[in-house]
């Protein structure tokens, strides 16, 4: 089978680029589907390559009509009269990688938990907390708050500093699961607080026990989260050097 030139390959990454398939990650895996598609359908038909590049990109599903005017055997005008396949592509990318981050997150909160460090960390943490929420409650509550935020200011700061973070689909989406444990334990102090205004003895060992309940799911999250960033950051590295 005739292989595309490295020009070629460039051509087709541009094009998506120009297609807006803004993530590095994406755009790689339909470099792939696009070349291998593009060399079978020359092989096959013996068309060009142009041709055979407009014929995958309405296999996506995308149009190649320019306000109602049919632009099929153009190959600038019909490239880039729309992008709705691949934004279609990028939803479903979205959908797989949910489901293999939950995946990834709850083998790694189960293997977090049968970790003797980490058993000795959470043992300490709920001593801690268990004083702290008896003597300084009202601290105490607030001070879990700001400890489950923790990661999201390392999520925020690899964002800024690191191009890598802000192209990759997976790491922006992995970036996502550490705000679980904060958004709960957020959304519990909140009601907490509006159910319990008037109160003079608050019932602060709700939040000791969603602090202690959340606690593993906010280092489990953590660690997937670091585990994707890692992964994505090699790829790409490896990609551009």
């Amino acid at each position: 089978m005739k292989k595309l030139s490295r020009e070629e390959i460039k051509y087709i990454d541009n094009y998506l680029i120009k297609s807006k398939v803004k993530y590095w990650d994406v755009r790689i895996e339909l470099l792939d589907h696009i070349a291998s598609a593009v060399e079978e359908k020359i092989e096959e038909e013996g068309i060009s390559f142009n041709e055979a590049l407009l014929e995958v990109h309405q296999s996506f599903e995308n149009s190649t009509e320019v306000y109602g005017r049919y632009h099929g055997k153009l190959l600038k005008e019909g490239l880039y009269a729309d992008n709705n396949g691949f934004k279609k592509f990028e939803r479903q990318k979205q959908k797989s990688i949910g489901r293999k981050l939950r995946k990834a997150h709850w083998q790694e909160l189960k293997n977090l938990m049968f970790t003797p460090k980490f058993l000795l960390e959470f043992t300490a943490f709920g001593i801690i907390s268990y004083y702290g929420f008896n003597f300084y409650p009202k601290v105490s509550s607030t001070l879990v708050l700001g400890l489950l935020m923790l990661p999201l200011f390392f999520s925020a700061l690899h964002s800024i500093k690191d191009k890598v973070s802000k192209r990759s689909l997976n790491i922006t989406m992995s970036s996502g699961i550490i705000m679980l444990a904060w958004s709960l334990y957020n959304m519990v102090f909140q009601l907490f607080v509006m159910l319990n205004k008037d109160l003079d003895n608050k019932p602060y060992y709700i939040l000791f026990i969603a602090a202690i309940l959340l606690y593993p799911i906010m280092r489990s999250s953590t660690n997937t989260y670091l585990k994707y960033y890692n992964k994505y950051k090699s790829i790409f590295f490896k990609l551009t050097n």
